[in-house]
């Protein structure tokens, strides 16, 4: 069976990058290239992106929830939509669930129970005391 070399990443963006090598050779120089340009990659995005002042959609709405929400309250996502509607007023509830979303997948929030009741919480830490 030939060799197989996966390599998987995430820009700062959320988007994925996956790539697979497969082959009978699989030269070191080839994959150092690879993780070269996905270096080169990261790099360039993070330096296009300009943030506003205030800072990006989804720090904004971050900001928001733990300001409001920061106490362990669950909220919905129209209960968050309703808040940041005020400040952001072109706001899409499906940006709120779409950011909600990631939140959720880097482990800042808790969800729990289903459409349409679904609910979120900031993800507490526990610290056990010896």
């Amino acid at each position: 069976m030939a060799p197989k070399i996966k390599i998987e990443d995430t820009l700062s963006s959320g988007e994925k990058i996956s790539l697979t090598i497969e082959g009978g050779e699989i030269d070191e120089q080839k994959i150092l290239q690879i993780l070269s340009m996905l270096k080169s990659l990261k790099e360039t995005q993070e330096g296009a992106i300009e943030q506003p002042e205030e800072g990006s959609l989804k720090q904004r709405l971050w900001g928001l929830i733990v300001e409001n929400f920061g106490d362990g309250t669950w909220f919905s996502l129209r209960d968050l939509y309703n808040l940041a509607v005020r400040e952001i007023p072109d706001l899409r509830i499906t940006s709120v669930s779409t950011y909600v979303t990631r939140l959720v997948h880097e482990g800042k929030l808790l969800k729990r129970g289903t459409k349409p009741n679904t609910r979120y919480r900031i993800k507490a830490l526990v610290v056990e005391k010896a």
